[in-house]
């Protein structure tokens, strides 16, 4: 909510809640006490935080904000306070230590889970209240999954706002989101730009708890355009979830309340003023439905031109909108993916006509990775028509515009290498049929470099295959050929393009990195379980093993069977991710494979 004014969230019910607090905080000084403060707005709680330093100067209070990526609640306090260094003076603890940032933890439910496994350590170790800052939901995981550990609360607080500011503060957060859709256009979601989109919105989770308390405390109901904003978000935060069923639900009602609106002001007897605004919010509204689909068509690969259809009927509705109200500085920031679909569909005549016409709008209105993404829509077109001497210009001059982009921040460092692995294959596939063999497969050996399989597994997947036919036609390298058939083979299981990997080893399962997610925002994902082992019922096996390890009196597993049965696949493609991330009571596992034998210590130290 930066660059709004700010709202005085602070009541006479409000103050009293503050003084209630700092007496429970002062009535358990010197002693451990678990004190729960509810509170769901950022500002309400920045403004909360004044107070208390400003009331209780003559208290010790300390806070600390945990990062998203702690897996031990305890342990990060200890660290914090340096409790584990014996030079630390018992007059030096503070009164009370005041914890914010829960809600942003990656992997909240195994924390608090292990709070719960841990709850006595935090009574023996910590002379002084503890005060957690709670989110609703969060407040309501911790009941569930740490109920012994919440037991010690014998106050719970909360601070609420006033219905004015509710209003004030929906209103905001969607404007505020609404003008950044439009000012970065369909790049924010096509290349890890920062949009605040992520599993952890608080802008998703403010706004939705103000229409909840709107109804829970005021019986307000939003108004149609408020609620069309409100149900934007909400798709929004299930979208990088990768919870597109949900998201799409929550789109296509957010669509259906602005054509209402647009609807009702159109209707007005002279034009309105807000009529190209409720049609902007539309057109960003029925953008994200394409997007939807376009995050399906990567995922599913069995339906994926049926998702590229609809994607493509999405986006060209949006690019509609944008041209009636002419904006064509907005019509250059959102074709793109319909172009990207057209190609995935190979419908080469429709994606000349709009590749070209998407050229001549970048040139007004683009950036030189823009107008280069167009040369290599074009190049495509010229590859499919056999036009290799065009094609072959068309991908040399989306590559040298791509490299002569130098004054670049990291994110669209990295977009311009994703984009460069998809040149040079165009450009390798033409020096192919002009018979430049050589210069494909240094081109192709490269763009195998610059590719990222977690974020382009059908693109790595080509480059693979064109790399492959060249050694084996071309160069008669078959023990490449048959090497990159092997790599090609195992990418293919890990991203579902393959149901069984057939003979060998399971691999870990991937899924394609959602390109929403900002690039600073992607959490660590741990490489997922194996289809194959739920399927074959070894699901179970691996919960055996997980539960030997944490137990105090198994030192030591052994796993034996003869050879093929599945030894080394329900350890590298069960246990192991199964373990990645995953918190442990108070410890975190380290998996560490070890496959030789001969030189286990120089393997283990590197």
């Amino acid at each position: 909510m930066n660059n709004h004014k700010q709202l005085d969230f602070y009541t006479k019910e409000n103050q009293h809640t503050l003084q209630r607090l700092i007496r429970a905080i002062a009535l358990s000084e010197g002693q451990f006490a678990l004190i729960l403060v509810r509170c769901n707005y950022r500002q309400l709680r920045e403004q909360t935080l004044e107070n208390i330093r400003s009331i209780s100067k003559d208290i010790n209070i300390r806070e600390i904000v945990l990062n998203p990526s702690i897996t031990s609640l305890h342990s990060t306090i200890v660290s914090e306070l340096s409790l584990d260094n014996p030079a630390v003076l018992t007059d030096t603890l503070p009164s009370a230590v005041i914890v914010f940032g829960i809600e942003s933890i990656i992997d909240l439910e195994n924390l608090l889970t292990g709070i719960d496994q841990a709850r006595d350590i935090y009574a023996a170790t910590f002379p002084f209240p503890v005060v957690l800052w709670l989110q609703d939901e969060v407040a309501s995981l911790l009941s569930r999954l740490a109920p012994d550990f919440k037991s010690w609360a014998a106050t719970t607080i909360k601070f609420e706002m006033a219905k004015s500011d509710l209003i004030a503060l929906i209103h905001q957060e969607a404007e505020s989101l609404f003008a950044k859709v439009l000012e970065a256009g369909a790049e924010t979601f096509l290349s890890n730009a920062s949009l605040d989109l992520d599993p952890k919105s608080q802008h998703r989770h403010e706004i939705e708890s103000a229409r909840n308390d709107l109804l829970r405390l005021h019986g307000v109901q939003l108004t149609p355009g408020l609620e069309a904003s409100l149900e934007f978000v909400l798709g929004r935060d299930k979208y990088a979830n990768d919870q597109i069923n949900g998201a799409l639900v929550n789109y296509q009602r957010s669509l259906a309340l602005w054509q209402q609106e647009t609807n009702r002001v159109a209707g007005w007897e002279s034009p309105h003023p807000s009529l190209p605004s409720s049609l902007l919010k539309q057109a960003i509204v029925l953008f994200h439905l394409g997007l939807c689909y376009h995050r399906m068509a990567d995922l599913y690969h069995n339906t994926n031109s049926s998702y590229c259809q609809h994607a493509l009927l999405w986006f060209k509705q949006c690019l509609k909108i944008l041209e009636e109200v002419q904006r064509e500085d907005l019509v250059a920031k959102f074709i793109l993916p319909a172009c990207e679909m057209l190609q995935r569909l190979q419908a080469w005549d429709e994606l000349k006509e709009l590749a070209q016409k998407s050229l001549n709008l970048h040139k007004n209105y683009g950036t030189p990775a823009q107008v280069a993404q167009n040369y290599g829509f074009l190049a495509n077109v010229a590859a499919s028509e056999s036009n290799w001497v065009l094609a072959h210009e068309l991908a040399n001059t989306a590559l040298s515009i791509s490299e002569e982009v130098i004054q670049i921040s990291l994110r669209d460092a990295l977009q311009r290498r994703r984009q460069e692995s998809w040149y040079l294959l165009l450009l390798a596939r033409t020096q192919r049929h002009l018979g430049e063999w050589e210069e494909a497969i240094n081109n192709l050996e490269w763009a195998r470099v610059v590719c990222e399989p977690q974020h382009q597994p059908s693109l790595y997947l080509e480059i693979l295959e064109e790399l492959r036919s060249l050694y084996f036609f071309e160069r008669h390298d078959y023990t490449e050929a048959f090497k990159l058939k092997q790599e090609k083979i195992k990418i293919e299981h890990q991203y579902s393009f393959r149901a069984f990997i057939g003979a060998g080893q399971l691999q870990p399962q991937r899924s394609r990195i959602n390109p929403a997610l900002e690039l600073q925002k992607i959490p660590f994902i741990p490489e997922g379980v194996a289809q194959e082992i739920s399927a074959s019922g070894r699901q179970q096996d691996v919960n055996r093993l997980i539960e030997r390890i944490t137990r105090a009196d198994y030192k030591l597993t052994v796993i034996y069977g003869p050879s093929g049965v599945g030894k080394s696949s329900i350890l590298k493609a069960g246990l192991v991710p199964a373990l990645m991330g995953k918190a442990i009571g108070e410890r975190i596992p380290i998996p560490v494979v070890l496959s030789v034998y001969t030189d286990w210590i120089t393997v283990l130290s590197s």
